[in-house]
C-alpha cells in the first residue's frame, strides 16, 4: 500500500513537471501581453495598439551604419520640408524613432510613420503625431477644389476652342453640302421634296462627322463613340415617339413621287371635296367650293380613296326629265338631242344619249347623259343651261311634263257655278304665249367657265397655308 502511494506521487510529480515545461515553452512562443492588452482583455475594449499592428523594420542590422543623430536630423529635415506638420520633432534612441508634433491630415500622419520606418537603421517608430482639428467653418477644401477646377478648365480651354471651331466649320460645310446636293439632283430628281430630303441627309452626315471630330479633339473620345452609337438609337426612339409625324412625312414623299393630283385639281378624299391648294410635309390643304379650307393628314390622303375630278379633261353629267304618257317619246328624244348637239358646252365625242329610264306614276322618265370639257366649263353652269333649254324646247313642241303628285290641295276652296244649260261649243283654251328663243347662256349662269380659278382666287389670302414649300406642282 505504501509502495503504491509512492508510485502515484512520483507519477503526479512527473505530470506537474511536464505541464510546467509545456507552459514555459508556450510562453516563449507567444508574445508577452502588455498592460494595455491585459486591460483591453479585462474591459472588453480595443486600444490603438490592438487595432493596428505595430510597424516593424524589414531588417534590423546588428551593427548600424547610421547613428541616431544622423537619422534624427534626416527625418527632421524631411518633415519640415513637406510643410504638412506644425512644430515637428524627431527623437531617435537606439534605432527607435519618436515622432511628435501636429499633422494637418490623418493621411500625412501615416505617411510620416511609413517614411520613418523605411529609413535605414530605424527599427521601430513611435508615432505621437496629432491630427489638427479642422475649424467648423473651413472653406479651404472648397477653395482648393475651385482652384483645381480652374486649373483644369484653363488646361482644357484650348481644346474646347478648337472643338467649337470645328463644330462651326462642320455646320457651314453641312449647309454647303446640302445646297450642292440639291443643285446636283435638280436635273435628276423631279420631286422637290426628294431633293430636299437628299440635301438634309447629306447635311446631317457631315454635321455628325464634324461633331465626332470636335469631341475627339476635345479629348471626349468616349463621348464621341457614344454619339455615333446613339445616333441610330435616338432615331429609332424618335421614330416610335413621333410615329404619326414620320408617317405623314413618308406619305408626303410618296405623294410627290406618285403625283395622284396637282395643285388646282378638284379631288374628293374620305368625303372631303375641294381644290388642291398645297401639299406640305404635314398635310394636304384643300379649298372647298364654298371657300372653306380643309387640312388632311398626308397619311389619310395616301391611304384613302382619291377621286380626282380633273384628272381627265372630259366629264359626264346627267339629268332626268319626265314627259306625259300621251306624248311621243321619240319626239321628246329628238328634241333633247337637238338641244345637246347645238349647245356650246357639250362635246360631240363621246356622243350624248337620251334613254327611257323608267315609267313613273304619272310620267315617262327620260335619262339624259352628255359629256363636257371641265377644263373650260363649269359642271354646275352647263347643267343649268342644258336643263333650261331642254325644258324650253319641250314646252314649245307641246310635250307636257306633268307633276308626279297624286293629291291636289286647294287652300282657298273650289268655286262651283251652276248653269241651266250647257254651252253648245266648248270653251276656248287659253292662248299660249308666243315662244321666245332662249339664249345658251343666261345672266344667272354667266359664261359657263369653271369655278377653279374663282375658288382659288377667293382663298389666295389664306395665311394659314403660307410659310411652307409646296411639294407638288
Amino acid at each position: 500500500m505504501i509502495r503504491l502511494m509512492n508510485v502515484s506521487c512520483r507519477a503526479l510529480l512527473v505530470l506537474v513537471l511536464g505541464l510546467a515545461v509545456c507552459g514555459e515553452h508556450a510562453l516563449s512562443q507567444d508574445e508577452t501581453p502588455t498592460a494595455d492588452d491585459v486591460a483591453a482583455e479585462v474591459t472588453g475594449s480595443e486600444t490603438e495598439s490592438t487595432k493596428k499592428a505595430v510597424q516593424v523594420a524589414d531588417e534590423v542590422q546588428v551593427d548600424p551604419v547610421n547613428s541616431d543623430q544622423r537619422i534624427e536630423s534626416r527625418l527632421q529635415e524631411i518633415m519640415e520640408a513637406t510643410g504638412w506638420f506644425d512644430k515637428p520633432e524627431v527623437k531617435v534612441d537606439r534605432g527607435v524613432a519618436f515622432l511628435s508634433g501636429t499633422s494637418d491630415t490623418k493621411s500625412h500622419r501615416e505617411w510620416a510613420e511609413s517614411t520613418a520606418i523605411k529609413t535605414s537603421d530605424v527599427v521601430a517608430v513611435v508615432n505621437r503625431l496629432k491630427v489638427a482639428e479642422l475649424p467648423l467653418w473651413n472653406f479651404a477644401p472648397a477653395i482648393a477644389s475651385l482652384k483645381q477646377l480652374g486649373r483644369e478648365a484653363t488646361g482644357v480651354l484650348p481644346l474646347v476652342l478648337v472643338a467649337i471651331a470645328v463644330s462651326i466649320v462642320s455646320y457651314f460645310l453641312a449647309r454647303v453640302g446640302a445646297g450642292l446636293t440639291r443643285w446636283f439632283t435638280r436635273s435628276r430628281i423631279e420631286s422637290s421634296l426628294l431633293r430636299q430630303v437628299a440635301g438634309n441627309v447629306v447635311a446631317v452626315l457631315i454635321f455628325i462627322i464634324g461633331t465626332y471630330v470636335a469631341l475627339r479633339v476635345s479629348g471626349l473620345t468616349r463621348l464621341a463613340v457614344t454619339v455615333l452609337g446613339g445616333t441610330g438609337l435616338v432615331g429609332l426612339a424618335l421614330g416610335f415617339a413621333f410615329r404619326d409625324i414620320a408617317e405623314n412625312y413618308l406619305a408626303s414623299i410618296l405623294l410627290s413621287l406618285n403625283h395622284p393630283f396637282r395643285v388646282g385639281d378638284l379631288i374628293e378624299v374620305e368625303g372631303a371635296k375641294g381644290f388642291v391648294r398645297k401639299v406640305t410635309t404635314r398635310g394636304t390643304v384643300l379649298n372647298t367650293l364654298e371657300g372653306n379650307q380643309i387640312q388632311m393628314p398626308n397619311s389619310t390622303v395616301f391611304k384613302g380613296k382619291i377621286i380626282n375630278y380633273t384628272a381627265t379633261p372630259l366629264s359626264r353629267q346627267d339629268f332626268t326629265v319626265g314627259i306625259g304618257f300621251e306624248d311621243s317619246i321619240v319626239e321628246a328624244q329628238e328634241i333633247v338631242m337637238s338641244v345637246l348637239k347645238d349647245h356650246v358646252g357639250v362635246v360631240d365625242d363621246p356622243a350624248a344619249i337620251a334613254i327611257v329610264e323608267s315609267l313613273g306614276s304619272a310620267t315617262v322618265n327620260l335619262r339624259v347623259y352628255y359629256w363636257f370639257d371641265q377644263t373650260t366649263h363649269s359642271p354646275l353652269k352647263v347643267s343649268s343651261s342644258v336643263i333650261r333649254l331642254v325644258k324650253q324646247k319641250l314646252t314649245e313642241a307641246g310635250i307636257s311634263m306633268p307633276d308626279e303628285a297624286r293629291e291636289l290641295v286647294f287652300p282657298r276652296g273650289v268655286p262651283v257655278q251652276m248653269v241651266d244649260q250647257l254651252p253648245t261649243t266648248p270653251p276656248a283654251l287659253p292662248q299660249r304665249s308666243p315662244s321666245v328663243t332662249e339664249p345658251t347662256t343666261s345672266v344667272g349662269e354667266g359664261d359657263l367657265g369653271p369655278e377653279q380659278g374663282e375658288v382659288l382666287r377667293a382663298t389666295e389670302d389664306d395665311e394659314t397655308v403660307e410659310g411652307e414649300a409646296n411639294l407638288i406642282a
